[in-house]
């Protein structure tokens, strides 16, 4: 299952760090991008165009949230630009709950989340996720990271009927305000889980939401899909990378190849409980890279 890359922080990085005492305005200003100081991320950008699709930088522990913040922000500005639908800096803050409350975040809860692509929106994919981590919280809870690319060699090699049925759109759960608009929404939501754009490969996967939407839709799930559900799970769970992730710890995954999820958490007593910081990138950009393309 192999082992999570792992690059060093730029030493550019550690030597621009604000002290502790300025790293909230620091961090203010470069959220709006401004403050930034110059950095060489030219390894980091091709570890994730290339057959890795991700990577882990440690910063010291020892600094300040602020100041694990503001370096967080400062990387992500290289790498493209932050996305605000949910907020640019989107805390996941576990709440020690044994399940997911419907329509709620699925970081809530103690349960393992299942493998999956960010976004449900047909129109709108982010480059890449990143995660901060703030509060480790546990020894459990490992990140699991698996390749597409690679597991489609897989399914061509063992299921290739399966194939066609992977590159066809099918309808993607979208919230909505009311049942009338979500219904709607749904019904013009569909995503090929296999596909193929101007930059190249992409896999999106989110199992929960293809099934809740048929149901929405008053359709059966057709046996050629379930099947499909079922190899991709099995494919991920025996092939996933799987790692903890510590205090000052910046996991960036390509969005485009890679699914990312969790293992379940022991919240006992005493064990703070787990936050970290997530965020998406749009138009991921390199001076020494080929560019993705930027979406809405």
């Amino acid at each position: 299952m192999g082992r999570p890359v792992r690059i060093p922080v730029p030493h550019s990085l550690r030597k621009a760090i604000p002290s502790s005492d300025l790293a909230e305005a620091a961090l203010a200003n470069a959220i709006q991008g401004v403050g930034i100081p110059c950095l060489d991320l030219t390894r980091l950008s091709r570890v994730l165009m290339g057959c890795e699709g991700h990577a882990v930088l440690a910063a010291p522990r020892c600094w300040t949230d602020a100041q694990l913040r503001w370096a967080y922000v400062v990387l992500l500005h290289h790498l493209g630009e932050i996305n605000g639908h949910y907020g640019k800096l989107f805390d996941l803050q576990e709440r020690g709950v044994d399940e997911t409350p419907l329509g709620s975040l699925v970081s809530g809860a103690k349960a393992r989340t299942a493998m999956r692509t960010d976004s449900s929106d047909a129109q709108y994919n982010p480059d890449l996720v990143a995660f901060l981590c703030l509060q480790p919280g546990t020894s459990e809870g490992r990140m699991m990271l698996a390749n597409a690319p690679a597991m489609l060699g897989r399914l061509r090699q063992t299921r290739p009927e399966l194939e066609p049925v992977a590159r066809m759109a099918w309808p993607c759960h979208m919230d909505a305000t009311n049942l009338e608009s979500e219904e709607k929404a749904t019904t013009n939501n569909a995503i090929p889980m296999f596909s193929e754009d101007a930059s190249g490969f992409v896999f999106r996967y989110t199992r929960s939401k293809t099934e809740r939407a048929m149901v929405k839709l008053g359709q059966r799930v057709p046996a050629d899909l379930m099947r499909l559900f079922d190899f991709i799970d099995a494919d991920m769970e025996a092939h996933a990378i799987r790692f903890e992730l510590y205090r000052g710890e910046m996991l960036f995954v390509n969005n485009r190849e890679t699914a990312h999820g969790r293992e379940s958490i022991d919240c006992g007593p005493g064990i703070d409980h787990r936050c970290l910081v997530r965020s998406w990138v749009d138009g991921f950009l390199d001076s020494h890279a080929p560019a993705l393309s930027r979406r809405a």
